[in-house]
């Protein structure tokens, strides 16, 4: 236990934590590192699912959660696709789109705060983070179940194509958050202006 945080925030951290564990296990050359990167993976959205229940059920969302939660999100999304991409799994245009659209959402909401302007959550916001963890989850089994147990017919094929849709929904929900914050961005240009 962190002195301070709650238990909402003391999950989030530990997600935290977990991402670049994730990338360790992972990319770890010893025997069990695909077994131990499957387990890394489903603590990351185990804890990603329990600090909202947490938050929400004890009354415990606060503006540190609120900073904290997408962060962790990030930097254990950017773990996953950096980690496909050593693999040979993901091309470098994928996980460069996925790494752009959550540093250009995370400026914006910058950018909200400095302009006091109100930054309007997404629904496809929130079903980007679901995606990507299903996919590495789903990656990560096939995975395994290619390596130690039998191999997968087409393996690198369907695992290439995952990751392509999966991407291809990251553009879409960047797309649709610089539309549903079009007065932020507004706001953004008239503040860019000379005085």
């Amino acid at each position: 236990m962190i002195p301070g945080f709650n238990l909402a925030n003391q999950l989030t951290l530990s997600r935290l934590a977990l991402g670049p564990l994730f990338l360790i296990a992972y990319l770890g050359e010893f025997k069990y590192s695909i077994e131990l990167a499957l387990g890394v993976a489903v603590l990351i959205e185990a804890t990603d699912v329990a600090d909202g229940i947490a938050a929400r059920s004890r009354k415990q969302v606060s503006d540190v959660g609120k900073l904290l939660d997408p962060m962790s999100d990030t930097i254990a999304r950017i773990s996953y696709f950096i980690s496909f991409l050593v693999w040979g799994f993901a091309a470098a245009w994928m996980v460069a789109i996925i790494v752009y659209r959550d540093v250009v959402v995370a400026y914006l909401r910058v950018f909200s705060a400095l302009t006091g302007t109100a930054m309007g959550r997404r629904t496809s916001g929130k079903w980007k983070g679901i995606l990507q963890g299903a996919v590495a989850l789903t990656i990560l089994t096939l995975h395994w179940v290619h390596a130690r147990v039998t191999p997968v017919p087409y393996f690198e094929k369907i695992v290439w194509w995952i990751l392509a849709s999966v991407t291809a929904y990251t553009v879409f929900t960047l797309i649709e958050y610089l539309h549903g914050n079009r007065e932020l961005l507004r706001e953004i240009r008239h503040r860019g202006r000379p005085i």
